[in-house]
């Protein structure tokens, strides 16, 4: 049997969930999983339109398998999914449709700097089966994650920015990274990225920032944590946007902290709750799992 993630967005109204399923009936096709999700509150937003905002947005998500006797190989699965497909096209008003393979395989390239946790993580679940995505190349600005990589048979590039201007680097890390990967994941790269990079970049890219409640923007923010005594540390994923952390939010989460805690035990801390939340977040966008609603995700569990 072949199954596959369907992913459905559109303007909400009665009905729809009832003529996706119905869509999947007549193909003979049975739902393993289904999500769905009604934004009735969603308002338009200055350059970023919010589907069928007057009514609000639905969004869907199925794994479903095709009939083992009507789709005996790939090709007749293949050819089953597209004319699901069209049906759904068809019926659905001004609606995005889109069939992805399940499970889910993507191409992940990371970025990373000195830090190996978050990058130690992406490897780990990959290579274990829990990530639904392989990790297909690294790309880092210091030369400290070779033997890493050569263990795992990943391939390894350093792009060192000394002696280039911000353009010539980002121009190469780009080169770099190619168009053969399906996203591109920032393992603690710690470089600020241009806009112009983001608008060049052929995949979407998640970050993982370190966010404390205060914020300490900048370098070392665990020793500031400790220095103003922090109660929690977090850790937040998100879609890189021009606006550095700005963008939409994944995945968060927090662990409890206390004045007994050195600095160095917030570094570990910090560290673990980082590449849990990456992974998390990583997961879920390779699963198909997020849906983007204005500056908002919904993120089906």
């Amino acid at each position: 049997m072949a199954q596959r993630i369907v992913r459905v967005t559109c303007p909400d109204r009665s009905g729809l969930v009832g003529t996706i399923t119905t869509a999947f009936a007549d193909r003979g096709m049975n739902i393993l999983q289904l999500d769905q999700f009604t934004d009735g509150d969603a308002l338009p937003q200055t350059g970023a339109p919010v589907h069928g905002a007057s009514g609000g947005s639905f969004f869907f998500r199925a794994v479903v398998d095709s009939s083992a006797e009507r789709t005996p190989d790939d090709d007749a699965a293949d050819a089953e999914f597209h004319r699901l497909h069209e049906r759904l096209t068809n019926s659905l008003d001004a609606s995005t449709v889109e069939i992805q393979p399940y499970p889910a395989t993507l191409r992940v390239a990371v970025l990373a700097s000195q830090t190996d946790h978050c990058l130690v993580e992406m490897i780990r679940r990959a290579q274990t089966g829990q990530l639904a995505g392989e990790v297909v190349k690294v790309i880092s600005n210091h030369d400290v994650h070779q033997a890493l990589c050569d263990f795992h048979g990943i391939p390894y590039q350093v792009v060192p920015n000394a002696d280039l201007t911000k353009e010539e680097h980002e121009a190469a890390v780009l080169a770099a990274i190619g168009d053969d990967v399906d996203v591109i994941v920032l393992a603690r790269y710690m470089r600020i990225l241009s806009d112009d990079f983001l608008q060049k970049a052929p995949t979407p890219i998640i970050n993982i920032h370190h966010s404390f409640l205060p914020s300490f923007i900048g370098a070392n923010p665990y020793r500031r944590a400790h220095d103003r005594g922090v109660k929690m540390i977090g850790a937040t994923a998100h879609y890189v946007t021009a606006d550095l952390d700005e963008g939409p939010i994944i995945e968060q989460d927090v662990v409890r902290v206390d004045h007994r805690h050195t600095k160095q035990e917030l570094v570990k801390s910090g560290a673990d709750v980082e590449r849990n939340v990456l992974y998390r977040a990583v997961r879920a966008h390779c699963e198909g799992r997020i849906f983007l609603d204005g500056d908002r995700t919904v993120v089906f569990g």
